[in-house]
């Protein structure tokens, strides 16, 4: 059992005490002394007397020796209450804090004893969850208003410090402000314990009801009858009939004979009905027909076709629910709703709404007879065909709703139940099956018309065309696969499942047609490919003057928020179409939305969305002070354009971390967690991964001071190449040999690197000339400048450079400097320019002179005399050598 609060045994102990001394009163009195009154505890005195019961009287004890044994004596006195530290205020206040712990208790054992009794009846069931979902969110209040005042009285009582030890003395203020606040903090923790205990009691409630219901589901679900093929139910349904048919007619002659009485009232509502649905139907028709036919210059962009959906499903619904309206309060104004007929009402009106609200959005969507408003890419005859098929989807469903309603209220045999429910889950499987076998030709098959390329969506008419019917894939292949099980449910006796399917196909499938629509109205506002528009990204860069990314990292942001208030709103929709109450549908919503408890830490999803949108707008706010100082203090003259580029960097570091850190402590996240975690971790990160941390630190520099981007042309280590993807780690440059050069990011930042296209793409082309002494010089620089000119790959503003370099040995150096516009194109420069002036040059006659050089040769005299020596000597070794050779009188050579 529970511990009572503090308050509670101080008033029981007192009421014990007058009990006891009250009762002992006439034993006293035989006493020479009167027994002493207990006193009692200020809390006390203001007791309501209906406390007071009687107590038992006192036990017989044996008389002590010395007193008569027929003398009774009296009881032992209890030592008096402890006096309460408490003030009537704190006490009351307390009372109040730890209240609804006991109410929260007493409705969580009715909801535990009602469970018991209603295990097998799921409405019931259903209320009871309901109900525990209130009994949740009291116990998260009364945990949310503890909380706070627990941790306060807890840093109060650790600022007095520990107590005194035994023989240690203290002032009388602090040891009794240390009881005041043990006392409260003993009361709030016990009832913050108790709590918890709730929570943990509730959940296991929650649970129990959940198995228990999904049990009744399965079995519900899973429970099979008669097949509508087998001849034992056709017999049946045969035999039932004509009760059955005896019954309905029997039902529609009384309300006939009730509508008799005021007939000329009935016949007034039903033409009145009838001609305001046909008055508004033939207006609808014709603003639509002025609004939508009327000649444009150019066909309607996506975004306008989308928005247009928002209006037109509402006014094309606009008549059948007016007259529906009217007809339902016509009934009931001349009493024609009474009884069962009022019940049948109940569920045939809201199935017509249905029927109606689906037919009018699926024709603003597709758009059968305009096929310039067509939401997605679809021929005329796919999108009639679609139409059709989803209004008779529409159609047997309502019907379903209304005739199991009538079967419930006549009480139709349970054959002809059957035998309906599974024909109408049937009829619509075969719908659904011609709804696969449409074919979802584009547009321009039929039309000859390319509207928006939506093909690429994949959720409307991606990879539609002519050649498989199955295309698209992402749409026809689940429907076809629920399809055969809804047929194949419904053959073999299952009804229930098929009948579950066929409800969750229209209502799932509604809610996601809106979804969807809400989708592609939000990518064509923020300038999704192939809508032909960007708005938002104009807005941004028109009127806020961000560049490009910039306006696209925002429009991608603004994208995923949106889209996430979206699936946040369609959530809850979607599970009360699956099953789940309202009450269970909101609960968990708001859990998820508004925070739920993770250990220490609160999650939610409003917070980190918030944080998110603080964190964006505080850095928006920063480029807006930079883009201010670029604007204002940075093109004064009076600054200097270095310090006015620091204080632009300075403000966008600030900004950046401090929205950051703004965004995380508002997200719920402590800071000092992370400060805890950097000290742990520092000194195995300053030893074990100092080099990753280097180049980790360096990427995070390149990332935010960006001296190198990617396409950027750099020269790093002696190579050159394109700056393809950077990282925290490392970063990619593409060589011109096509080759991946992988730089750690340190090298960038410790090292010297060349960046060609940092400010911009501009590039130098420089070129040596060399022309011979005989060359005019002022023709020289005349005819380079014009050929420089002449040169389409050079830029005519700056000018053309051209120098008088130096006497060279060969001829006159010259050189000529052009600035070319992309850096990339220098060698292409280069090669036209020389090919310009090769040419020039010899229209001119100027040569370009070859490499000249002079030979001096030293002391000919003795060359000479060395030559002649060798030239005797071979003399005389070839007249020695003739006749040696084999030569004939004659003076012929033999050999």
């Amino acid at each position: 059992m529970e511990a009572a609060p503090h308050s509670l045994r101080v008033k029981t102990l007192g009421l014990a005490a007058l009990i006891l001394v009250g009762l002992s009163g006439p034993a006293a009195w035989g006493q020479t002394q009167p027994a002493p009154q207990p006193q009692k505890a200020p809390a006390q005195q203001t007791a309501p007397a209906q406390q007071t019961t009687p107590s038992p009287a006192p036990a017989q004890t044996p008389a002590p020796e010395g007193q008569p044994a027929g003398v009774e004596q009296p009881p032992a006195e209890p030592p008096p209450p402890p006096p309460s530290v408490l003030s009537p205020a704190e006490q009351t206040e307390l009372e109040e804090l730890v209240s609804p712990v006991a109410t929260i208790r007493s409705d969580l054992e009715r909801l535990e004893k009602a469970f018991e009794r209603n295990k097998q009846n799921d409405e019931e069931l259903a209320r009871i969850r309901g109900e525990l979902i209130n009994v949740f969110r009291a116990a998260a209040a009364t945990r949310d208003k503890l909380q706070p005042r627990s941790q306060a009285l807890a840093q109060q009582i650790e600022k007095l410090g520990p107590a005194p030890e035994k023989d240690a003395t203290e002032s009388v203020e602090v040891k009794t402000e240390r009881a005041r606040l043990t006392a409260m903090s003993s009361e709030i923790d016990g009832a913050l314990k108790n709590t918890e205990l709730l929570f943990v009691r509730a959940r296991q409630l929650l649970v129990a009801l959940q198995t228990a219901r999904q049990e009744l589901f399965a079995n519900e679900l899973f429970k099979r009858t008669l097949s509508p093929v087998a001849p034992t139910l056709w017999t049946r349904v045969i035999g039932d009939a004509p009760a059955a048919w005896r019954q309905l007619r029997e039902s529609i002659s009384a309300w006939l004979s009730l509508a008799q009485r005021n007939w000329m009232s009935v016949v007034g509502l039903f033409g009145g009905v009838f001609l305001l649905f046909a008055l508004l139907r033939a207006l609808v028709h014709w603003f639509l027909a002025w609004r939508l036919d009327r000649p444009r210059d150019e066909p309607p962009t996506f975004f306008v076709q989308a928005a247009t959906v928002g209006w037109v499903a509402p006014l094309l619904a606009l008549p059948a629910f007016a007259a529906l309206q009217v007809l339902g309060i016509g009934l009931d104004g001349v009493n024609l709703l009474t009884w069962e007929y009022g019940r049948i009402a109940e569920r045939a009106f809201p199935a017509l709404y249905i029927f109606v609200g689906v037919a009018a959005l699926t024709r603003a969507i597709l758009q059968p007879r305009r096929a310039a408003w067509r939401l997605v890419d679809l021929s005329t005859p796919a999108a009639r065909s679609l139409t059709r098929i989803i209004t008779l989807i529409a159609a047997v469903f309502a019907t379903d709703i209304i005739l199991q309603e009538v079967i419930r209220r006549l009480f139709v045999p349970f054959s002809i139940n059957i035998m309906e429910t599974a024909l109408a889950s049937i009829a619509i499987g075969v719908l659904m099956l011609k709804l696969v076998r449409t074919r979802f030709e584009p547009r321009s098959v039929t039309t000859g018309l390319h509207s928006q390329d939506l093909r690429g969506d994949g959720a409307i008419a991606g990879n539609v065309g002519t050649g498989s019917r199955f295309r698209p894939y992402l749409i026809k292949l689940p429907v076809l696969a629920v399809a055969l099980v809804i047929l194949g449910a419904s053959l073999l006796g299952y009804v229930g499942l098929g009948r579950f399917l066929t409800q969750q196909v229209i209502f799932t499938g509604s809610v996601i047609a809106l979804v969807l629509v809400f989708h592609l109205a939000i990518r064509a506002l923020l300038g999704a490919p192939g809508t032909g528009i960007k708005p938002f990204d104009a807005v941004l860069q028109e009127k806020v003057g961000l560049d490009e990314s910039q306006a696209a990292f925002i429009t991608r942001a603004v994208s995923v928020l949106l889209n996430t208030a979206l699936a946040v709103a369609a959530l809850p929709i979607i599970m009360i179409t699956w099953g789940y109450t309202p009450q269970e549908a909101l609960y968990w919503m708001r859990s998820a939305v508004f925070g739920f408890q993770i250990g220490e830490f609160r999650v939610s999803l409003v917070r980190i969305l918030l944080a998110v949108a603080l964190f964006f707008a505080l850095v928006f706010a920063t480029r807006i002070a930079q883009r201010w100082i670029d604007r204002g203090v940075a093109q004064s003259k009076r600054i200097d354009q270095g310090i006015a580029n620091s204080i632009h960097t300075a403000i966008g570091y600030v900004g950046f971390i401090v929205a950051a850190l703004a965004a995380i402590s508002y997200g719920g996240i402590d800071i000092t967690n992370f400060a805890i975690v950097a000290g742990a971790l520092s000194v195995g990160i300053g030893f074990g991964l100092q080099s990753i941390i280097n180049n980790f630190v360096s990427g995070l520099i390149l990332l935010v001071e960006r001296p190198i981007k990617v396409g950027d042309r750099v020269t790093v280590n002696g190579q050159d190449g394109f700056v393809r993807r950077i990282s925290v780690r490392s970063t990619e440059i593409e060589t011109f040999d096509r080759a991946s050069l992988i730089v750690p990011n340190s090298e960038f930042i410790t090292t010297t690197l060349t960046n060609w296209t940092h400010r911009n793409a501009l590039g130098r082309a420089l070129i040596n000339i060399s022309v011979s002494y005989n060359s005019d010089p002022e023709q020289v620089r005349d005819i380079l400048l014009k050929v420089a000119e002449d040169c389409p790959l050079v830029q005519k503003h700056p000018p053309a450079w051209v120098g008088f370099d130096n006497f060279g040995a060969d001829g006159l150096d010259f050189i000529l400097i052009a600035i070319v516009p992309d850096i990339n194109k220098i060698g292409d420069a280069r090669s036209d320019l020389r090919f310009r002036i090769f040419k020039a040059f010899k229209e001119a006659g100027i040569e370009i002179p070859y490499p000249q050089r002079d030979i001096h040769l030293r002391d000919l005299d003795g060359v000479r005399t060395l030559l002649t020596r060798l030239a005797e000597e071979r003399a005389r070794m070839s007249a020695t050598a003739v006749p040696e050779s084999g030569a004939t009188p004659d003076g012929n050579d033999r050999s």
